[in-house]
This record gives structure tokens, C-alpha cells and sequence, in this order.
């Protein structure tokens, strides 16, 4: 008789606690939080750039003569970048606006039959681009960006024309052109929902080309010159997302 009781309260034991069991709620798994690249940042851009350049005479007799080879320059750029991303599914669009410092310069001799111990030096010391990007997020929590980008460009420039031991004389121009390019961003927190630790990182590369542009020098020194520019920029950028 005692072992039938024992057995029958562990039986209404084993029930109630089945019973208990199905009652209590069933956590659903945990997604992780997907990144969304919706909003607009700010942030700090910086690397490399280089490009070619030569020149032509646009002064009466030596129009069209060339005054220099093609020739190289080089240098380094730093600068800020602000933007707006709108997320549609995978797909994010956006515009940028970036506007850098550079040292980009470069120098040649003249050819004949121009003086050949003259020189002309161009230099860049800014340079803006106002672009559009697409680009496909993709990743465990999206927050991978892979992007093209396109759009136009402007830079501050100065053209030196020397003879050395004789004179110096220099002429300013804004130069605008057109810009395309592509790279990639990383959200570095894409699983912390604040607001302080949405960061990215960027790496992106762009071609520029500001097609040619006459500079007026002092008339009674040295002719006028039509200059052609293109740069190439290899930069990475730091945003905060707001």
C-alpha cells in the first residue's frame, strides 16, 4: 500500500510540473541588432594624392606650343566630411560633401623652344567634392557598406613660373570639374544602441578631373598658360552618426 501512495504523488508530482512547464513563455531566440545607415554624420578624412598636369602657351605667337611634358605631382590631404544616408532594404543612398587641405605639387622644367633652365611649379592647396553614393550593406548585422560615388569637384591652385635669378610670378585659379570613385565603411559598434557609439570607419578611392584652365601671368614677365589637372585620391575617414 505505502509503495501504490508513493507512486501516485510522484505521478500528480510529474503533472503539476509538466503543467508549470507548458505554462511559462518561451523566449524567442536573440537576433543580434542590425546597423541601420539611415541619418547623417560628420567626421575627419586624410591620405594620399597624386595626378599629372602640363601646359600649353595661349600668348600670341605660341598659342597651342607646349610649354612643358606631362609631368607629376604628389601630396598629402586632410579635411572634414558631412553627409546624409537614407536605407532602402539593402540598398543605401546618400550625399557627401568633403573639403580638404592638401600640399599636392609638382614641378618641370620648360622645353624649346621656351627657355629650358624655367620652370613652372602647380600646386593644390584645397580641394571640395560634392558627391552622391550608392551603396549594398551587407554582413551578420549590416553593418558592412560597399559604395560607389560620383559627382563634382573644386580646388584652389597656384601656377609659378620662374626663371631663376631673373623673377617669379605666380597666378591663382578655383578650378571645378568632375569626380568618380567607389569604397567601403564599417560600423565599428553596429550592436550598441547609442548614440555616442555610432562610429564608422571608410576607405575610399577617387578619381578627379579638372580638364584644363588658363592662368593669366604678369604680361610684361612670362606668357599665359592653359594648365591641365587630374588628381587621384586614396584616403580613409572617421564618422560619427547622428
Amino acid at each position: 500500500m505505502r509503495k501504490i501512495l508513493l507512486s501516485g504523488v510522484a505521478l500528480v508530482t510529474l503533472c503539476n510540473a509538466n503543467v508549470f512547464a507548458a505554462d511559462m513563455p518561451v523566449k524567442a531566440p536573440v537576433r543580434p541588432q542590425l546597423w541601420h545607415w539611415t541619418g547623417c554624420y560628420i567626421g575627419i578624412e586624410g591620405g594620399g594624392t597624386w595626378g599629372r598636369t602640363h601646359n600649353v602657351d595661349t600668348t600670341v605667337p605660341f598659342v597651342g606650343i607646349p610649354v612643358t611634358g606631362h609631368y607629376d605631382l604628389s601630396g598629402g590631404l586632410f579635411g572634414g566630411t558631412v553627409g546624409c544616408n537614407y536605407q532602402i532594404d539593402r540598398w543605401v543612398l546618400g550625399i557627401e560633401n568633403d573639403i580638404s587641405w592638401t600640399s599636392k605639387k609638382g614641378i618641370a622644367n620648360e622645353i624649346p623652344p621656351f627657355n629650358t633652365a624655367a620652370t613652372i611649379e602647380v600646386r593644390e592647396r584645397w580641394i571640395d567634392t560634392l558627391r552622391g553614393r550608392l551603396g549594398y550593406k551587407f554582413g551578420a548585422q549590416d553593418q558592412f557598406l560597399l559604395y560607389v560615388t560620383g559627382g563634382g569637384a573644386f580646388a584652389g591652385t597656384r601656377a609659378t613660373t620662374c626663371l631663376p635669378g631673373v623673377f617669379c610670378n605666380s597666378a591663382t585659379n578655383t578650378r571645378s570639374g568632375w569626380t568618380v570613385g567607389g569604397g567601403g565603411e564599417w560600423a565599428i559598434f553596429p550592436s550598441v544602441p547609442v548614440a555616442s557609439n555610432w562610429w564608422s570607419v571608410k576607405i575610399e578611392y577617387l578619381y578627379v578631373d579638372f580638364g584644363s584652365k588658363n592662368y593669366n601671368f604678369d604680361p610684361t614677365l612670362t606668357t599665359n598658360k592653359s594648365i591641365f589637372l587630374t588628381d587621384h585620391i586614396v584616403r580613409a575617414g572617421l564618422n560619427w552618426h547622428f
